[in-house]
This record gives C-alpha cells, structure tokens and sequence, in this order.
C-alpha cells in the first residue's frame, strides 16, 4: 500500500509541477504575445483547462502526503530532521494553495474585470509577485520532499 501512495503521490507531484513550469515558461509567455480580446480568451482558456488538472493534481499529493508522512513517522518529543523538513514542507505546502487560490479565483478574475472595464491594472503587480513565489515554491516542494526521504532512516 505505501508503494502504491509513493507512486501516486510522485505521479501528482509531477504533474502540479511540470504543469506549473510548462504554463510559466511556454503558455503564458506566447499569451503575452498577443493583444486586447485574443490575449484574455488565450489566458481564460489556458486557466479553464488547467484548473480542474492542477487542482486535482494538488489535492492528491496533499492528501498522499499526508498519508505516506502519517505512515512513516511517528513523531516523538524530540524532533528529528525529518520533523523539521516536514513542518517546513507542510508549510510551503499552505503558503502554495493560499497562493495559488489568490491568483486562480481572486487576483486573476479581478484582473481580468479591470481589463474589461477599461480600469487601471492595479491588480497586475500582485498577482505576477504570487505567481512567482508560486513557481519558487513549488520547485522546492519536491526538493523538500527528496530531503525527506533521505532522512527517513536517519
């Protein structure tokens, strides 16, 4: 059973992951490309597509996680370096789905009304700076989670 939780759990792992850096570095840069109308219906698509995929990917390796962390390690009195990585992990972990929700369902729709109401895009700064810390973190996630495993015996 754990096999099978470390292998779903990777496999949600790599698609969030690979998703992310493949919507940063590859879509949203040709989105950028275009102009007015076509720009907004690229990136409205782009997010209509991915959400369901990216959230359900998300949500599997939070829930694998936890399961594999609860199997593995009892946690005693005195924290170990896994303890420790652990708690750093499961941190980034909340601070990646508070991100990640701000920018999917607040920052970006309310983006997306101020470019359509022909307002300033006062919302446009904060949400490339949390789109950002989202890829920062959610590159180390896995660097976090390799860490782990090499801890585990320790």
């Amino acid at each position: 059973m754990e096999l099978v939780l470390r292998i779903v759990h990777l496999l949600a792992a790599i698609v969030w992951v690979g998703g992310t850096i493949a919507l940063v570095f590859v879509s949203v840069p040709l989105a950028q490309r275009l102009e007015g109308p076509a720009r907004g219906a690229m990136l409205r698509e782009l997010g209509r597509r991915w959400r369901p995929i990216g959230w359900s990917a998300l949500g599997i390796a939070i829930a694998t996680g936890a399961w594999i962390a609860g199997l593995e390690h009892a946690f005693d009195t005195t924290p170990t370096r896994f303890d420790v990585v652990l708690a750093v992990k499961g941190g980034l972990v909340g601070l990646l789905v508070a991100g990640a929700y701000l920018h999917d369902y607040v920052l970006g729709p309310g983006l997306a009304r101020q470019i359509r109401e022909g307002k300033p895009q006062s919302l446009r700064p904060i949400l490339v700076r949390i789109g950002r810390l989202n890829l920062a973190v959610t590159v180390v996630l896995p660097i976090l989670g390799a860490l782990l495993s090499e801890f585990l015996h320790d």
